[in-house]
Order: structure tokens, then C-alpha cells, then sequence
């Protein structure tokens, strides 16, 4: 486990900075949980090392529209500084790595061809493997 040691007056400033106490910092879905502020993601207690800034970035994104769409331009705009040139093959490849860091964890990236990336909702894998493949699911 790793712990961070930061002088106060550094964490206060920081923390002003970035308007903390506006609203939660930690964004959770099932055993993963990302601290917004810290930059840091976590499986359980367990640090996920070696998150690039970009991966970071899709990271935030998908968790932040949990179980909606996030479309190409969504991620663009997030990802990238305005004016920077996007390969559509660069973030096929940072979800990719992502999706591979993130295999310990619930938490499933789902592709919608054609049209982006969604972060399956907590416990939507577990629903649909309830059913039985001939019944429709129940409407309640």
C-alpha cells in the first residue's frame, strides 16, 4: 500500500485550487473508486499503478456518465487540448489499456460500435446472468 505525504499549507492551497468541498471527490463503482482530486484510482485498497494521464482521462470521463453513452467527441473534448490532432486509434488503444488495468475490479467498459464507449452500471452483469436466456427480462 502507498501512502502520499503532503505538507498541509500545499494540500490546502491545492484543494482551494480545485474547489474542493464543492462536491464529492471520489467517484465509486463497486470496488473501483477514482479520487478526483488526488488523481489516483483504486481497486479495493489497492492502488492501480501505472495509469497514464490519458488513461486517467477516460478513466474520469466514463465514470462521471456511469451506465450513458460517451461519445468520440465527449472524449476528445476531454481528453485533448483544443487544437491538438486525435487519432481515433489512440483512445481505441488507451481503453484498451484501461480495460486491462481494470480487470480486477467490477467495473466493465463496454463498446457501442459506432458510436463510443459506456461504463456498465454496478451490478447490471449479475441482472442479465440472472435471466434465463429464453425469458425476456421482467419489467418492473
Amino acid at each position: 500500500m502507498t501512502i502520499y505525504v503532503w505538507p498541509s499549507l500545499f494540500v490546502l492551497n491545492e484543494l482551494e485550487a480545485r474547489g474542493a468541498g464543492d462536491g464529492p471527490t471520489v467517484v465509486r463503482h463497486g470496488s473501483l473508486a477514482f479520487d478526483q482530486v488526488g488523481r489516483i484510482a483504486t481497486i479495493g485498497e489497492q492502488v492501480i499503478n501505472l495509469l497514464s494521464a490519458r488513461e486517467l482521462g477516460v478513466l474520469e470521463v466514463l465514470l462521471q456518465r456511469t451506465g450513458r453513452l460517451v461519445s468520440k467527441e465527449q472524449r476528445v473534448n476531454h481528453l485533448y487540448e483544443w487544437g491538438e490532432e486525435v487519432s481515433n486509434n489512440a483512445i481505441e488503444v488507451y481503453v484498451h489499456r484501461l480495460r486491462k488495468k481494470l480487470e480486477p475490479s467490477s467495473a466493465k467498459i463496454i463498446t457501442v460500435r459506432g458510436l463510443g464507449y459506456t461504463l456498465e452500471k454496478p451490478g447490471a452483469a449479475n441482472s442479465a446472468a440472472a435471466q434465463p436466456s429464453g425469458d425476456p427480462p421482467a419489467i418492473t
